[in-house]
């Protein structure tokens, strides 16, 4: 019996040393379960029914009241502080930016030192122009709508008059002297003033000769040149293509330069004539040029005429 008890395996002889281990282990989870029953059902009891909780939901809380607001004496803190009170807005004597004046529909004569010298208009009227003298620097130039005069945006031109948006003010500048044309709608054209000998001379079918002075009179005076034929924006497929001409004056310069009822200015030297800001521009680099190229097109056919300016 003692040897038996000498040979038992090491296993069981530290099972039965530390039994009381797994006895504490399980006092230990069972401690732990009971704690969690007791804790579910203690919460299961003390929770509120489902219509007393919706009925706390629902109320609306009482609002905190705020303390009332308390009122600073600024005379007494800047005595305290030594600071200057501010001064009244009023008081400051700041500058207001003034305010633009209402539009007036009705136009007033402008301030501006500027003279029209003339208009021509056109169908559709934002192809019209118009030539306005800079008194100031005493010079002329022709205009285009929504150009700038002396400070002042050209919205319309008129027969007599030209209208300005000058700084949200409704004014325009006429001139009773200056007779104005109409380009789009103009009177029976009168007789062509006469015109100094071999001021035109015609080389050959498409090829002249003009006097440095008969180009610059022309350009000078846009309303005798204007009364001198009718002109049109053309028009091909919805796109502006040039300007027409027709009811041409016999004997005009337009007559000795080769211009026929019917013709279409496309090109001057290059440039296309498609719009009044391109006309514009062609206007002021004639006045230096030597050489006039001018693109024609009659009666389907494309024609090109050069002028040579002596």
């Amino acid at each position: 019996m003692a040897c038996a008890l000498l040979f038992r395996p090491p296993v069981e002889l530290a099972l039965q040393r530390y039994s009381w281990v797994g006895t504490l282990i399980a006092a230990v989870l069972g401690a732990y379960l009971c704690a969690r029953i007791v804790n579910t059902v203690a919460a299961s009891a003390i929770a509120p029914k489902p219509a007393l909780l919706q009925q706390s939901v629902g109320a609306s809380p009482q609002a905190a009241q705020m303390p009332p607001r308390a009122e600073l004496d600024a005379e007494r803190l800047a005595k305290t502080f030594d600071l200057p009170l501010p001064k009244p807005a009023s008081e400051t004597g700041a500058e207001t930016r003034p305010a633009k004046p209402a539009w007036d529909r009705t136009p007033v004569r402008s301030a501006l030192r500027g003279n029209l010298v003339s208009t021509a208009l056109a169908n559709p009227p934002r192809y019209s122009l118009c030539q306005l003298t800079n008194s100031d620097i005493n010079e002329t130039l022709v205009y285009a709508l929504g150009d700038k005069f002396m400070g002042a945006r050209i919205y319309a031109v008129e027969k007599d008059r030209v209208l300005l948006d000058n700084d949200g003010r409704n004014e325009y500048i006429d001139n009773s002297a200056a007779a104005a044309p109409n380009l789009g709608f103009s009177p029976i054209p009168q007789p062509a003033q006469p015109a100094a000998q071999n001021d035109v001379r015609q080389l050959s079918e498409n090829q002249y000769v003009l006097a440095k002075s008969t180009v610059n009179g022309a350009l000078s005076d846009l309303s005798q040149l204007a009364t001198q034929a009718r002109i049109v924006p053309s028009f091909k497929n919805g796109v502006a293509n040039g300007f027409k001409l027709f009811s041409i004056v016999p004997d005009s310069l337009y007559s000795k330069i080769g211009i026929q009822n019917g013709d279409v200015i496309r090109r001057i030297n290059g440039y296309e004539m498609n719009s009044p800001d391109k006309a514009l521009e062609i206007y002021q680099k004639l006045r230096d040029a030597n050489r006039i190229e001018v693109e024609i097109e009659r009666r389907g056919d494309t024609i090109r005429k050069s002028y040579s300016i002596e």
